[in-house]
């Protein structure tokens, strides 16, 4: 079997605290631990369905070993220059990480980059393996959950700014899961420092923030020059489930189970608080969004009713 390794990246910014996590509440050390705890669940939900190892990838190793237990944690260079006032500011490190297995001595790795809110659900699908064995890159297109609540316009118009003189697919990949070989991972940080300055002289008007932007727009020019690119949402390689109400049309939580890995970015404090992983962990989860889900949705309709009271009363 093909040598190969699944990442994740925590960056952690002690001079920057307040902005260097997002979507958990709390003083910034509850937020770091919330995010550490993620990184060991889902290393525990890897290695039970995989038997796989996670290696977390940071620019504080002692800090993240002084408050974890079993992690695999490796300290990595960062240098990208990144605005302050940017929105998810941490993940746009991702760059440097793609950076990182560009440049590594261990040219034969095939290196699976994941969000650390992200939980194992199944083994890993035959399909999956064949990309492995067969050096084919991986990432997750995301293209049509984002239509419904950004508009195809839009979408094509924030990528042919940094495409300029070319006619835009208005392909997105999500951020959660890429990867590659370091001869992809080298074509992949080439097209995005091409473009890497444009975007952060530019990133206050895109209708996102953060390595999605460049990421989508290198894979698209890859796929344009003839690099395929396995999209993995079309073997239920992964897949993003909100926990609160959605534009785009989100199915029910039983036809997510089948998935490998499951992505819930509006979960973190759940997911830090998992302590069993075994073959009911979907079970589990699918109990727990119900309750969520209902609750949000709750939420959604009485901020709504308060609004359209509002907006009678001036009118």
């Amino acid at each position: 079997m093909k040598n190969f390794r699944f990442y994740t990246l925590l960056y952690i910014d002690t001079e920057r605290e307040a902005g260097s996590v997002n979507g958990i509440k709390g003083d910034f050390e509850k937020q770091i631990r919330t995010y550490i705890r993620c990184c060991e669940v889902l290393a525990k939900s890897l290695a039970f369905f995989t038997s796989c190892e996670l290696t977390v990838l940071t620019n504080q190793k002692d800090y993240i070993e002084r408050n974890s237990v079993g992690l695999s944690v490796v300290e990595i260079p960062f240098s990208l220059i990144i605005p302050r006032d940017v929105e998810f500011y941490s993940a746009h490190y991702k760059i440097d990480v793609i950076d990182y297995f560009k440049s590594r001595d261990d040219k034969g790795e095939y290196a699976i980059l994941i969000d650390n809110d992200v939980l194992c659900l199944n083994p890993i699908p035959q399909n999956l393996w064949n990309c492995i064995e067969n050096k084919i890159p991986v990432y997750y297109n995301v293209t049509n959950r984002r239509y419904p609540a950004y508009g195809r316009e839009r979408l094509i118009r924030d990528k042919e700014i940094l495409m300029p003189g070319e006619s835009s697919l208005g392909i997105w990949a999500g951020g959660e899961f890429i990867g590659g070989d370091r001869s992809f991972y080298e074509q992949l940080s080439d097209e995005i420092k091409l473009r890497q300055e444009a975007y952060f002289e530019k990133y206050k008007s895109f209708h996102h923030q953060g390595d999605e932007v460049l990421v989508s727009v290198a894979i698209e020019v890859l796929l344009r020059k003839g690099v395929y690119v396995c999209d993995v949402s079309s073997f239920d390689g992964i897949s993003r489930y909100w926990s609160q109400p959605t534009l785009h049309v989100q199915n029910h939580w039983k036809a997510f189970t089948s998935n490998f890995l499951i992505h819930l970015p509006a979960d973190k404090v759940y997911i830090s608080k998992i302590d069993d992983i075994d073959e009911k962990l979907d079970i589990r989860i699918g109990r727990y969004l119900v309750v969520k889900r209902f609750d949000s949705w709750v939420r959604y309709e009485v901020r709504k009713t308060i609004e359209w009271i509002k907006a009678k009363c001036l009118s």
